[in-house]
C-alpha cells in the first residue's frame, strides 16, 4: 500500500507527551479485555491469584463488565489480540479491526462501554496490525516497537505516530506470529523461545530419570513405568528433529538471528526451553516410530543423492524433498497426511507487574507431559517435566508462584487454532 492512501491527519489525536508511558513489555494492567467466554472463565477462575480482572463484552446491555456473557457466534471472536489493541495515551484510546462483520456487531454494541465503562474512545485503525505481531517495550527511556518480520503493513514514520514509539525494530519470524516464539518482560529482559534449548531440557530429562532408577535401585513396575517415559522422550526428540529440518520459519537458524538484533537494540535475550510443537499424523507410537525412521532414511538418502549427482539431479531431488516436507505430499513417503501440533507453548503468555512490582507470567498448559505419561508423581520423584523444565529456566526472572498457567481444556482449544493465551486477551495498560 501506498503511503499517499493512508490518511495520517486523523491520527495526529492519538500522540501523546506523557512522560510516564510504561511500555507493553511487564506492567501493571487494569486488566484483561476477552472476547471469547470460554478464555474469560478460564482467566477468572485465576484472578485471585493473579490479581487480574477480566473484562468481557456484554452486548445485551453494550457495557463493558467484570463478568461472564454469552456471544452467539461461537468461536468468531477468539482471538481478541487481532481485534482491539488498547493504548495508554492521554486519549486512552482503542485500535479495532472494523473488518469483519460480526465483529463490527460486537463493536458497535460495546462501544458505549469501552468509553463508559474503561474510558477509552474506539478508534477504527486503517489497516489494525494484528496484536500477536508486536510489542511495544520501554527501553532505556525509549519507546520500542518490536514488529514481526512482514508485518509492518505502516510506513515507519505513521506507526511510530500511531504507537507514540521512538524506534521501529523488526524481528525475524520464527512462529506465525511472534508472541509465539518471543515475550518482553521488563529492563530490557526477553524471552526468546530456543527449539535448541527444548530438546537439549529433554535428553537432559532422561538423564534424570536414569540417575533416579540407579540411584534408587528401582525395580518392577516403577522401573517399567520411568523407561516407557525414556521411550516417549526420546521418540518425541525424534519427531522434533524430523520437524525442525522443514519447518518453514527455520527456528534453528532464525533463533540467532533474533538474539542478534536484539542485543544490537539493548536488549537482553534469554533463550529458554518454551515452545513444542511437532509433524504428526498417526496414533499409535510404534506406528510413529517406525514412519519417522523410515522417512528419516528416505529423506537422507535424498539428500546424499542431492550432494553427488549432476546439478540437474541436485535440482529435481531438492525439488522433491521441497514437495514431499512442505505440502501435502507427505503420503508419498509415509502413507499419511501430516499436520504440525502444539503440545507446549509457554512463550506466548500475559507477562505484567504485580503490587509489589514482581512479574506475574499467566501462560498455557503443558500438554506434553500428559503425552509423554509423566505424572504428578513422577515429576516429584524425578525432578523432571516439560513444565518444571520451563519454570526453572525462568527462575533468575520469575518466581515460581508468579507463573499460572491456565487449564488444558482451554489450552487444548487454545493449540487447536494455533495460538495460545497471550492471542486470546488484549492486555488493558494503566496510565
Amino acid at each position: 500500500m501506498e503511503i499517499k492512501k493512508y490518511n495520517y491527519n486523523r491520527y495526529n489525536g492519538l500522540q501523546s507527551t506523557l512522560p510516564s508511558f510504561k511500555g507493553y513489555d511487564a506492567r501493571k494492567l487494569t486488566g484483561l479485555f476477552v472476547t471469547d467466554k470460554t478464555c474469560a472463565e478460564a482467566l477468572k477462575k485465576l484472578s485471585a491469584r493473579t490479581d487480574i480482572d477480566i473484562f468481557a463484552p456484554n452486548i445485551a446491555s453494550k457495557s463493558i463488565k467484570k463478568e461472564f456473557y454469552q456471544l452467539t457466534a461461537g468461536n468468531k471472536l477468539l482471538w481478541a489480540q487481532d481485534y482491539l489493541t488498547f493504548l495508554n495515551y492521554q486519549a486512552k484510546a482503542v485500535l479495532f479491526d472494523n473488518s469483519r462483520d460480526f465483529l463490527k456487531r460486537v463493536l458497535r454494541a460495546c462501544g458505549d462501554g469501552l468509553k463508559k465503562d474503561l474510558n477509552f474512545s474506539p478508534f477504527k485503525s486503517e489497516p489494525h496490525i494484528r496484536g500477536g505481531n508486536f510489542f511495544i517495550c520501554l527501553n532505556k527511556g525509549k519507546k520500542d516497537l518490536l514488529i514481526s518480520e512482514n508485518r509492518q503493513i505502516y510506513p515507519e514514520d505513521l506507526a511510530k505516530k500511531i504507537f507514540n514509539a521512538d524506534n521501529i525494530i523488526t524481528v525475524p519470524k520464527m512462529d506465525y506470529h511472534l508472541d509465539l516464539c518471543i515475550r518482553p518482560l521488563d529492563n530490557g529482559n526477553v524471552l526468546v523461545s530456543d527449539i535448541n534449548m527444548t530438546k537439549a531440557g529433554m535428553q537432559n530429562g532422561i538423564d534424570k530419570i536414569k540417575k533416579y532408577i540407579e540411584k534408587n535401585n528401582v525395580t518392577g513396575k516403577e522401573k517399567e513405568e520411568l523407561e516407557n517415559v525414556i521411550n516417549n522422550i526420546d521418540l518425541m526428540i525424534q519427531k522434533l528433529d524430523i520437524t525442525l529440518q522443514f519447518d518453514k520459519y527455520k527456528p534453528h537458524e532464525t533463533v540467532n538471528k533474533v538474539e542478534k538484533i536484539l542485543k544490537d537494540s539493548g536488549y537482553n535475550p534469554i533463550r529458554i526451553p518454551a515452545n513444542y510443537h511437532y509433524l504428526d499424523a498417526v496414533k499409535t507410537k510404534e506406528k510413529e516410530r517406525e514412519q519417522l525412521n523410515n522417512f528419516q532414511n528416505n529423506i537422507n538418502t535424498l539428500k546424499n543423492m542431492s550432494k553427488n549427482d549432476s546439478a540437474h539431479v541436485r535440482a529435481v531431488v531438492d525439488k522433491f524433498i521441497e514437495l514431499e516436507t512442505f505440502k501435502k505430499d507427505h503420503d508419498k513417503t509415509l502413507g499419511v497426511e501430516m499436520e504440525s501440533f502444539y503440545e507446549n507453548n509457554f512463550i506466548n503468555a500475559i507477562a505484567y507487574k504485580k503490587n509489589d512490582g514482581k512479574i506475574g507470567y499467566i501462560t498455557n498448559a503443558s500438554l506434553l507431559d500428559k503425552t509423554l505419561d509423566i505424572t504428578p508423581e513422577i515429576e516429584q520423584k524425578t525432578g523432571f517435566s516439560t513444565k518444571n523444565m520451563f519454570i526453572e529456566s525462568v527462575a533468575p526472572y520469575i518466581d515460581k508462584e508468579n507463573i499460572y498457567f491456565v487449564d488444558e481444556k482451554l489450552t487444548q482449544k487454545l493449540f487447536k487454532n494455533m495460538g495460545g493465551i497471550h492471542c486470546a486477551a488484549s492486555e488493558i495498560p494503566v496510565v
